[in-house]
């Protein structure tokens, strides 16, 4: 039998396709291959078996180019090239049968281009490996949508392939549950030589953890660094992905992402080129566990090496080699990976780590018994398989195939040459040039600073041309509105051009397109959402300048936040009485919340054991059924709950959903100390999170949402810290943020909660320095200093923090133990509410009198070192360093006030001057057509001559490490509560 197998340099690659053809090559020596040879040398070493022919290209795309018709489709062209050029390859030849893989298309073309070359074929074999549509959805840089002309094409060759054959089960079934055509099952048995189980080397380390593949996200080294993270360090020793990477079109590399994602996670994972097989066989024979979590594979041959070797092995349930393990040895142990639940394998994976050499030894004894023989057909009967394609099909393929090679035949060589020439002088010479200058024009606008320059000319006139539109009609406000949100954009709109980028997201003048935009909410009868659009032009400008104020009260007092109007009243309806009344309402609220007065429950479902515990975890439930089951069940990981240290307070605020059954189904299966208690009607978070710190049989406690988790070390870790830190309230570590989908599986990661160079005065600066997700504080903080402030919604615990920060010690520990899961849902916390009660938990406590509390105690040179890092820090969520003006400006009054001799008030005049320019910033007196331009221009020099004075000051203090970035966009002003809350838009 003659076969070509219509692929390339098959004993010189090394990719699966490949090592497949030279496995059944080996496998099959009654049967002579023959393969295309272009990069291969044709001395190269191959079995007697195999015979390379030369490749012989006369075919290419561009002959094409200029081809108009309606069919066959441009996507077409490539296979039609690729088809022509293996056919012209094979001239004269006859063969048997044409064996070709579905990871190239060119399939599609094979029949009528052996026919019009002159090679006989009797059939055509698409050898099934996986579709590269489904691998391109799942790539790191590709689209989630699927391409349709890719898919089609793969659907099209399935169709007119005379057999089809592949080596799992699973890519079968997947085909036939879309094209009704017969496949054939070829048993890895039949080719690949599995190997002898090795010996254990023995030595004194823990096992590693490997990642081994293409770094590809469908291979899934993600979830290993995932899972990684989630192990303790102490039960492993090092941990590596070995592999090649994938690259976009535009040369981006999957090692960049997942180096990202070891950073963010500070753990330690090396990222190592592809070992040579000897290397390999040299892991699966030390202490390991390799790890393979296939979102998609057909197979992975690899698994089946490491296992078969006697290593350890973890396989994701995407790979076709879970069916052919539980189907052909059964026997054998593994460890499957969900990825669609990737932390239900955690437990057994720390059971392995921790008896590591007692799991290893069942695996060896297992592979001692199994039977590699299979009664499966072989390739030789595969092939003999009757010609089974869809007729239509492949009529119609030969019908665009003879189009297209006519259409070449009658090409004139020197006419498509001459057209040829200067479309590759234009392409080569003149193309890079604009691709030039308009990249470094896109670099430009993208710098902050540079783009508003290059904008300011235009605010004036954009503003005209948005704020005269008619709003006759509803429809008329609403389109009206949209163009307004354009001009106040936060960010550079990613799908405009040039002229779009400029003409848009605004950051000079903000106050007026603020009030304009409240001025058409008002229209709209969204009046809270005016009111916020007002309340922070107020705040911005520090004052009522435009007599806003009395609406903003009315307004909030109206809509149930009278504390929030309270609190607006004392800050801006007399500036010169702010400072008083803004440390009274301070005051009163610490007297108002040093106790709390439990309230009646509807009920309570306890189920702890135990009358003390050393942790209790608080959890508020409200429509959270959904996300309970996998927040109780990577709960139950940690390593205190364990131990049976931890209690469970879960509090249903009268919440609709059905929790409660969940619980009790929960319960049974888990057998956690909790305790569950519902209140009859909703209630506050705060209120909630009361209710449960009187339940507390703990003395540390933290809080928790459904779609907020913690390492399985997390508690263990904080408790031991708080245990040998006597003098220490509260710790943190670090926390990510990622995107899950609805089942709570990773999609991305968003952002670290870095707080590295940490400083408890920062969270006057940055809220999110301190915080509960990864975070422990001891619950005598709420004897000595109160409980949570009831009557938020959603920023009780910003003000909390506030609140007791002046009386309480904390630390930082420089691990990531916090995650928050990002679900695609609505949070109380991303609404314009939350921005109206920050007015009085963040804004208030910013505010000269909320200085005065937070450091009228403080010895006068912590308010000194502070004064510094005001001028330059760096957000937890953010790498660049920021400036808070605002702050240092009442901070170094406050500083005047109780140490008027201080050698840091050299700093107070241009730090008051430079304060006030950013103000001015913001709302540009005598609006023209440069005036935006002109004060953008001063502030930004007045920036660098205080830069500069302020690094000389700062070094004479004494401060070596001061680097300042005034360049005015990373002033807090604009880095906090300067989005757009786009309301729903019913007509447009």
């Amino acid at each position: 039998m003659k076969v070509l197998i219509a692929d390339f340099d098959l004993f010189l690659k090394i990719g699966g396709g490949q090592t497949f053809y030279r496995q059944i090559i080996e496998k099959n020596p009654d049967i002579n291959f023959y393969y295309l040879l272009e990069k291969e040398n044709t001395n190269n070493l191959r079995p007697n078996n195999a015979h390379g022919i030369a490749y012989k290209p006369i075919y290419q795309i561009h002959d094409l180019n200029n081809y108009i018709n309606i069919n066959p489709p441009r996507w077409a062209y490539r296979s039609f090239t690729l088809a022509s050029n293996i056919a012209n390859s094979v001239t004269g030849y006859s063969f048997d049968i044409v064996d070709a893989p579905d990871y190239e298309q060119y399939t599609l073309f094979l029949r009528p281009a052996l026919e019009y070359h002159g090679v006989k074929c009797d059939k055509i074999a698409l050898s099934m490996h996986g579709k590269i549509s489904t691998t391109l959805q799942l790539d790191w840089f590709g689209s989630t949508e699927v391409n349709i002309p890719l898919d089609l094409e793969e659907k099209m060759q399935f169709k007119t392939a005379d057999i089809r054959y592949g080596i799992s089960k699973s890519y079968l079934k997947e085909w036939q549950d879309l094209v009704n055509l017969e496949t054939q099952y070829f048993n890895p048995l039949h080719f690949i030589d599995l190997p002898q189980c090795k010996s254990l080397d023995i030595n004194n380390n823990k096992p590693n953890l490997y990642f081994i593949g293409r770094t590809e996200k469908r291979k899934g080294a993600d979830i290993f660094i995932d899972l990684v993270w989630w192990l303790s360090p102490n039960n492993y020793h090092q941990a590596s992905i070995i592999g090649p990477h994938s690259y976009s079109e535009f040369g981006d590399s999957s090692q960049v992402l997942l180096q990202s994602m070891i950073d963010k996670r500070l753990i330690n994972i090396d990222i190592k080129p592809p070992k040579s097989r000897q290397e390999l066989d040299k892991i699966f024979s030390q202490p390991a566990i390799i790890f393979l979590p296939s979102r998609y594979d057909t197979l992975n041959l690899l698994a089946l090496e490491s296992l078969f070797s006697g290593c350890p092995t973890a396989i994701g349930n995407g790979a076709g080699v879970c069916q052919f393990l539980e189907e052909n040895f059964p026997q054998l142990p593994w460890i499957k990976i969900d990825v669609n639940n990737t932390y239900d394998c955690i437990p057994k994976l720390i059971d392995i780590l921790e008896n590591y050499n007692d799991y290893r030894q069942q695996l060896k004894d297992a592979l001692l018994i199994i039977n590699t023989n299979t009664k499966d057909p072989n390739l030789s009967s595969i092939y003999h398989t009757e010609n089974n394609h869809n007729l239509e099909v492949s009529e119609e393929l030969k019908e665009w195939y003879s189009q297209l090679i006519n259409y070449w035949n009658s090409r004139t060589k020197n006419q498509n040459y001459l057209k040829i020439i200067p479309s590759k002088i234009i392409n080569k010479g003149i193309k890079p040039s604009i691709k030039k200058v308009k990249s470094k024009l896109v670099r430009y606008a993208e710098d902050t600073r540079s783009s508003q320059l290059i904008k300011s000319p235009f605010i004036a006139s954009q503003y005209h041309k948005v704020f005269t539109l008619s709003e006759q009609t509803s429809l008329e406000i609403e389109k009206k509105l949209q163009q307004v949100w354009n001009l106040a954009e936060t960010f550079e709109p990613e799908a405009k051009g040039i002229k779009g980028k400029i003409q848009s997201a605004f950051r000079v003048d903000r106050v007026r397109v603020w009030r304009e935009i409240a001025r058409l909410e008002r229209m709209r009868n969204n009046d809270l959402v005016a009111t916020t659009y007002y309340l922070r032009s107020i705040k911005t400008l520090g004052y009522d300048k435009f007599n806003e104020l009395p609406y903003v009260i009315k307004t909030l007092e109206e809509k149930g936040f009278k504390p929030e109007a309270k609190v607006a009243e004392a800050m801006f309806k007399n500036v010169n009485q702010q400072t008083e009344k803004t440390f009274n309402i301070l005051t009163e609220t610490y007297q108002n919340n040093l106790e709390y007065q439990p309230q009646e429950y509807e009920f309570i479902d306890e189920r702890r054991d135990k009358e003390n515990y050393q942790v209790s975890v608080i959890v508020s439930l409200y429509n959270a059924a959904a996300k309970l089951p996998l927040f109780l069940r990577v709960l139950a990981q940690q390593t205190l709950v364990k131990k049976g240290l931890v209690e469970i307070i879960l509090v249903d605020s009268g919440s609709p959903d059905e929790e409660y059954s969940v619980f009790k189904q929960l319960q049974s299966e888990l057998n956690l100390p909790i305790v569950y208690l519902r209140s009859k009607n909703r209630e506050t978070i705060q209120n909630a999170w009361n209710r449960a710190i009187l339940l507390c049989r703990s003395p540390y406690i933290t809080f928790l949402g459904v779609d907020e988790t913690i390492l399985p070390q997390c508690l263990e870790v904080l408790a031991h810290e708080l245990e040998k830190n006597s003098d220490i309230d509260w710790v943190i570590s670090h926390s990510l943020v990622t995107d899950v989908d609805l089942q709570g599986n990773h999609v991305n990661d968003i952002m670290l909660y870095d707080r590295s160079n940490y400083d408890q005065n920062f969270v006057y600066l940055d809220t999110c320095y301190l915080s509960l997700v990864g975070g422990l504080y001891r619950k005598n903080i709420h004897d000595r200093f109160g409980y949570y402030d009831s009557s938020y919604r959603g920023a009780g615990d910003t003000e909390f923090k506030n609140r007791v920060l002046p009386h309480i010690k904390t630390k930082m520990i420089n691990r990531v133990l916090g995650l928050f899961w990002n679900y695609p849902d609505a949070r109380t916390t991303q609404s314009p509410m939350a921005e109206i009660e920050d007015i009085r938990a963040w804004y208030l406590h910013r505010t000269l009198g909320g200085i005065k509390y937070a450091f009228s105690e403080k010895n006068p040179e912590e308010i000194e070192q502070f004064l510094i890092k005001t001028l330059a820090y760096r957000k937890s969520y953010c790498q660049h360093i920021s400036s808070d003006l605002e702050y240092a400006y009442n901070l170094s009054q406050l500083l005047a006030e109780m140490k008027p001799s201080s050698s840091f008030l050299q700093l107070k005049p241009t730090i008051d001057k430079l304060f006030i320019a950013y103000r001015q910033l913001d709302w540009v007196e005598d609006l023209t057509t440069f005036s935006p331009s002109k004060t953008l221009w001063n502030t930004r020099k007045l920036g660098e001559k205080i830069e500069s004075l302020h690094r000389q000051i700062v070094s004479k203090l004494g401060y070596n490490n001061f680097n300042p970035n005034y360049d005015i966009f990373h002033d807090n002003r604009h880095e906090q509560h300067a989005n757009l809350w786009k309301t729903e838009l019913t007509k447009i």
